[in-house]
């Protein structure tokens, strides 16, 4: 357990990529810890969580608690879900304010899927690398920003911790 929860600190100091202090970061890896030691504990205490709804529409194939309070934890600004290439990049700009990025959320909306990713890919390169992260929660797609330096130990980390991750192609 002891080196889940190291794992999981280090996810987190991947997709913060320095936006976090260390206490948020040990806050939310706690939360996750939390989840995963008694997930019938953490449920009574969090009674307002949408898994079991969740739970009870994917059976068997639903992702354990634990891995759904880990994407609560990276909401706000860490992962990114949208129906469309243009949602999931509108919410991106909006993580970084508009005037940081040039490509226009708009731009995308005339191209094709891989049009439009190729146009995103570039457009975060060389920095960032766009991955899709862990099961999703709903329909929409899901993915997370990663720096392209550090790709190959975020995948080495989802793997080690059963969570599905690969970059956007």
């Amino acid at each position: 357990m002891q080196q889940q929860q190291q794992q999981i600190h280090e996810l987190f100091e991947i997709l913060a990529d320095g936006g976090l202090d260390t206490a948020d970061l040990d806050a939310m890896t706690a939360e996750v810890g939390k989840a995963a030691t008694d997930a019938e504990a953490y449920l009574a205490v969090d009674t307002t969580s949408g898994y079991p709804t969740f739970k009870a529409q994917h059976g068997d194939n639903a992702m354990p608690l634990w891995h759904w309070v880990l994407l609560e934890q990276l909401e706000g600004g860490l992962v990114f879900r949208g129906s469309t290439v243009a949602e999931l990049y509108a919410s991106i700009v909006d993580a970084f304010g508009e005037d940081e990025l040039d490509l226009s959320p708009a731009t995308l909306a005339e191209l094709d899927d891989a049009g439009a990713w190729h146009q995103v890919r570039s457009a975060l390169a060389p920095a960032y690398t766009p991955a899709d992260f862990a099961q999703r929660s709903d329909a929409r797609r899901q993915i997370v920003l990663v720096r392209s330096t550090r790709l190959e130990r975020f995948t080495e980390l989802c793997s080690a911790l059963g969570l599905t991750a690969s970059a956007v192609v």
